[in-house]
């Protein structure tokens, strides 16, 4: 066999092989998009991983590093894209074309940050991507009841994951197993926080759905112990933006669930003079002492000039000033990723992000992709708190999607956004679309029956029973 012929045959045979994986990945990527949760189940996977290993995220090395979250982020990308070919793309609703819209931004972006800045481009561009690709997925989807049930079970794990890995990290340090100036970067004077904020705005989203579900009786028996156990997490934690998110998104509970108030009250009061004499023993013998030290040093750091939040807001005026002396070019779509976000703090040269989404939106994809980020955000919150419902488990996602997308917004200013919460806006999306497009076919049985009913109100049936 002459050389020709054995380089030919093994193109054949690479093209074989390649051919061969390429089908059963595309039929392996039509069977994800079938059972429309795995993608959910591999994003929440993904993000239990990403807490446990905190800044020390493993990867494969292949020329560039590989890490977890972009394989899971593909996987999710290529569901979507077949999920298109199986079912109908909602090409027709603003809110899921601005959210595609968002994703050309960051695509435009990515590309000229490449030619210009090289493999830095990619490593910016890996958290935007995770997010536009969860809330793609999930606008196009068309979950049904029973996968809201599936998804909220889930977050409950997950909740519960996140709160033992904290668990872990906590004994772990203290009895030595877990060095922690290696593994966090901190010093014992530091306040101690061993999983992410984003963890525990998670957890206390979950607390917060539960909250919902307590105070309207519609819940399981183990509500309030749910939210008991995630509000306590998110205030041992110690991370102040979690704390004011989840009081936020609390209050938005309070408001909307008002009415059931009363009927809780008692059992409200019980629980807070309990927990309030329980406290004081407990602080009466000590036992208290150092998670009282390191609460009061949470708060007392807030207006520390040498602080984290000092920092960050220093950095956001320079980072600020940057963007404003640029062309309007960078005004409207951003500098490229890959630019970095360097400037001076106290003398220093610092590189690590702004810690702001708003503001990272505008440096990388300008106010046109910061638009395309609120405009679909805000109309799902709006939707979310408008919304008739026809049953109490449409009534809780609705509602306390919406809660906590409003919570979010306002973390958005001190954190990055991740892809579980761009998840939770394209599930928003997805049932705005999924109500618009049912309106029609619920508005024929309403005219029918005005024809059939002289003088009665048309939808007037239909309003009373989503009451």
């Amino acid at each position: 066999m002459d050389a020709t012929t054995q380089d030919l045959l093994i193109i054949v045979g690479v093209g074989g092989v390649a051919a061969l994986v390429t089908a059963l990945a595309v039929w392996l990527l039509g069977r994800l998009s079938a059972v429309k949760l795995a993608p959910i189940a591999l994003m929440l996977i993904g993000f239990c991983v990403e807490i446990f290993h905190f800044d020390k995220q493993p990867y494969l090395q292949v020329g560039l590093q590989i890490y977890p979250n972009d394989v899971i982020s593909l996987i999710v990308l290529l569901s979507a894209v077949v999920g298109f070919a199986v079912r109908p793309v909602p090409v027709y609703h603003a809110p899921f074309l601005l959210w595609l819209g968002l994703g050309v931004t960051i695509i435009a972006s990515f590309v000229l940050g490449v030619n210009e800045y090289g493999r830095y481009a990619g490593t910016e561009v890996r958290p935007f991507f995770y997010v536009w690709v969860a809330g793609l997925y999930c606008a196009a989807a068309n979950f049904t009841a029973e996968d809201f049930r599936r998804m909220a079970r889930w977050c409950v794990w997950t909740a519960y994951v996140v709160i033992g890995i904290a668990l872990y990290y906590y004994v772990a340090v203290e009895v030595g197993l877990v060095d922690r100036l290696a593994f966090f970067g901190e010093t014992d004077s530091a306040v101690f926080r061993p999983v992410a904020a984003h963890a525990a705005l998670f957890v206390g989203a979950v607390g917060t759905v539960q909250t919902m579900a307590w105070l309207r009786g519609s819940g399981t028996r183990w509500s309030g112990w749910h939210a008991v156990a995630c509000f306590g997490f998110v205030l041992v934690i110690q991370h102040r933006s979690a704390w004011i998110a989840t009081t936020i998104a609390l209050l938005g509970v309070m408001v909307l669930e008002r009415q059931h108030l009363p009927r809780r009250f008692g059992l409200l009061l019980g629980f807070t003079l309990a927990a309030t004499l329980g406290v004081a023993i407990a602080a009466g013998f000590g036992l208290l002492d150092e998670l009282g030290r390191r609460l009061v040093q949470s708060v007392e750091t807030i207006d520390d000039s040498q602080g984290t939040f000092a920092a960050r807001f220093d950095g956001w005026l320079r980072l600020m000033d940057s963007w404003l002396d640029a062309p309007a070019s960078v005004w409207l779509f951003g500098f490229p990723f890959g630019k970095g976000y360097t400037r001076m703090h106290f003398g220093q040269i610092v590189d690590f992000s702004p810690h702001n989404f708003y503001l990272d939106l505008l440096l990388r994809v300008g106010i046109v992709g910061m638009l395309l980020w609120v405009l679909p955000t805000v109309m799902a919150i709006v939707h979310g708190l408008r919304a008739r419902c026809t049953s109490e488990a449409e009534y809780l996602w609705t509602r306390g999607v919406a809660v906590l997308l409003l919570a979010v917004m306002v973390y958005s200013v001190v954190y990055p956004s991740n892809y579980l919460v761009s998840a939770a806006t394209g599930i928003a999306i997805s049932e705005m679309i999924r109500r618009r497009q049912a309106a029609p076919a619920r508005a024929r049985p309403a005219a029918a029956q005005a024809a059939v009913m002289p003088g009665a109100v048309p939808g007037a049936m239909h309003w009373r029973a989503d009451r």
